[in-house]
């Protein structure tokens, strides 16, 4: 029996979402129709950890390791979305996987100013909402 991943949005990130939809509301409703795809589409959601999928354009999604964090242990990934890319709006979902309980988190949906670095607070609370969830570290 194949195994089934399920997808949820964490209470910030659906804040974030909410923040999309009252400054761009055309973005918002992909950002939607996005998160609403991947909790019914299986082979979509699987491409979510693999490494480079859809890059250069060739899928709808663009899909990438948090490099530093990654790195640290901690199994945080980012996608951006093509066709808002297309419009130069540059929004970036960041999600986890717990491989235990095959569950992605989304928890955050920032615009692409979010750069990563350990001192932005956007940073701090995801890791922190990463760490609330008990998923354990690898190597």
């Amino acid at each position: 029996m194949p195994i089934v991943y399920k997808l949820l949005i964490g209470v910030q990130a659906q804040q974030d979402l909410e923040e999309v939809w009252a400054s761009d509301p055309s973005a918002a409703g992909v950002l939607e129709a996005l998160l609403e795809r991947l909790k019914t589409d299986q082979q979509l959601l699987d491409s979510l950890t693999v490494q480079g999928f859809g890059a250069y354009g060739t899928g709808g999604i663009h899909v990438d390791t948090w490099v530093a964090q990654q790195r640290a242990g901690r199994n945080l990934w980012r996608l951006k979305h093509w066709e808002l890319e297309k419009q130069g709006k540059r929004y970036r979902m960041v999600y986890a996987l717990d491989p235990r309980i095959s569950r992605y988190y989304v928890l955050g949906i920032f615009l692409r100013d979010f750069n990563y670095d350990i001192s932005d607070p956007r940073t701090l609370r995801v890791l922190n909402a990463y760490d609330q969830l008990g998923i354990p570290p690898y190597r």
